[in-house]
């Protein structure tokens, strides 16, 4: 009888064991399965925001490819001789755009932050997580450093120099304001204060536009570590 009743009791014992083995096992798998979708959703949200962010970058380095070459315009007039530049039109249209420099930075890291107030550590791809963090980190946030405090200098000494050494005449066209320059003759081309002022501009332009390149062509290849991470 006790012999029975043991075993009997074995066999509950093992039964419960059992049960509380497959339910530790079920509850295991929610939780996995809760975590991974949360990994998905969070590297979705990266992902469509380096969508955005991407494109805004790229266009800025057109902008600076068409600044650029309105430096290498004036850099070229300044060194032609004496009566032989080109038209006023001309040359007033690269000095406009000269004026008009001006970057900012914008990108949308509030995915990122969020992923990094709840832990970074949801990732589970370590290289993946290690370079979102670079990314958001280091690489976006120097860009950041450059422009407002290195660029931005650039630019009110620009604003400051052009005021110099050209009158500028304002007029309003509708809501938005046209600032036009005034050539009243090219003396401003053998000037060492202009000459000074365009080789900041593109030194500061092209030094722009690699850091910019640079960081979008990183942008692209984490999306891309992204889109890969989405698939599996």
């Amino acid at each position: 009888m006790n012999s029975k009743y043991l075993k009997y009791a074995l066999g509950e014992i093992v039964l419960v064991v059992i049960g509380i083995l497959i339910a530790l096992s079920i509850n295991n798998a929610n939780e996995s399965r809760k975590a991974r979708n949360y990994e998905l959703k969070m590297l979705l949200e990266i992902e469509n925001a380096l969508g955005q962010d991407i494109p805004v970058f790229e266009n800025f380095d057109s902008i600076l490819s068409v600044w650029n070459t309105s430096i290498i315009y004036l850099t070229n007039e300044i060194n032609k001789p004496k009566g032989h530049v080109s038209s006023v039109d001309s040359i007033q249209f690269h000095l406009t755009k000269i004026n008009e420099i001006g970057v900012f930075s914008i990108y949308n890291n509030g995915p990122y932050e969020a992923l990094k107030s709840s832990g970074m550590d949801k990732i589970s791809n370590d290289e993946l997580r290690n370079e979102i963090a670079r990314l958001y980190s280091r690489d976006l946030p120097s860009i950041d450093i450059w422009i407002n405090e290195i660029m931005r200098e650039h630019i009110f000494n620009k604003y400051s120099v052009m005021d110099e050494l050209f009158d500028i005449k304002i007029e309003a066209d509708g809501i938005v304001l046209k600032k036009e320059i005034i050539i009243e003759d090219f003396k401003f081309l053998s000037n060492p204060t202009f000459h000074e002022l365009v080789g900041n501009m593109y030194s500061v332009v092209n030094s722009t536009k690699r850091r910019m390149k640079n960081c979008a062509e990183k942008m692209i290849a984490l999306r891309l570590k992204i889109d890969q991470e989405l698939q599996n």
